[in-house]
């Protein structure tokens, strides 16, 4: 199998399908950059359809059906869809389909109405230490606080340390941004830029950025 490294606009669908019942779920909708392009053969029976909001189709996949060895005494049925369509204007849901009917289905969210969103002053903080998981903090951002989960709306987290590197996601697909910091994932870092990214499956943003100092769990600034 051949498999090389594109770039571009995409929209990344993680779902499950059982090609012997025609069970299926779809677990995870979230913009991407880049696509890893395969040579392996997609299923005849197995689709992504994607629609706009008025229901009219706009892209149409079959998608690979990654499955685990094969073992005598097991069954090989259920298989992981790891697929990367284009990304379209308009994108509304997406549905999988087994032998043309549909199994599973994700609606995307609405936009932000623009209630904590934006970049700085967003008061950021890490609780204090507990003695039985004293490296772990819970995450707070004052403004979010009050987030409600939203149908078709998932949040993520990425942390980029002062000790240089790249961003490091260490939640994705949260229905709030709340979140559990574990300080020991950036050794020697003494604050970390923390930001929240909020997605409806096809689009996404930023709605909060702060540096946080690691020791306190203050923002760095108000130190």
């Amino acid at each position: 199998m051949v498999t090389r490294l594109q770039r571009g606009d995409f929209v990344h669908v993680v779902a499950t399908v059982n090609t012997k019942t025609g069970a299926g779920r779809i677990l995870y909708v979230n913009p991407a950059t880049s696509t890893i392009d395969s040579d392996a053969p997609p299923e005849d029976n197995v689709e992504l359809v994607v629609k706009n909001a008025a229901g009219q189709e706009i892209d149409r996949t079959k998608v690979v059906v990654r499955r685990s060895s094969c073992e005598p005494d097991r069954p090989n049925d259920v298989g992981l869809i790891q697929a990367d369509l284009p990304r379209k204007p308009g994108m509304k849901s997406v549905a999988l389909l087994f032998n043309g009917q549909e199994i599973a289905r994700y609606d995307g969210g609405e936009a932000s109405t623009g209630t904590g969103a934006g970049t700085g002053g967003q008061a950021f903080g890490l609780a204090v230490a507990e003695g039985t998981s004293p490296n772990r903090r819970q995450l707070s951002v004052s403004e979010l606080s009050g987030v409600q989960p939203e149908k078709g709306v998932t949040y993520s987290i990425q942390v980029k340390p002062d000790t240089g590197g790249p961003w490091n996601t260490i939640a994705v697909g949260k229905e709030t941004p709340a979140v559990d910091l574990d300080i020991n994932q950036f050794p020697g870092a003494q604050s970390a830029t923390v930001r929240v990214i909020r997605t409806t499956g096809f689009d996404e943003e930023t709605i909060a950025e702060e540096n946080v100092h690691l020791g306190s769990g203050v923002p760095a600034g108000a130190r």
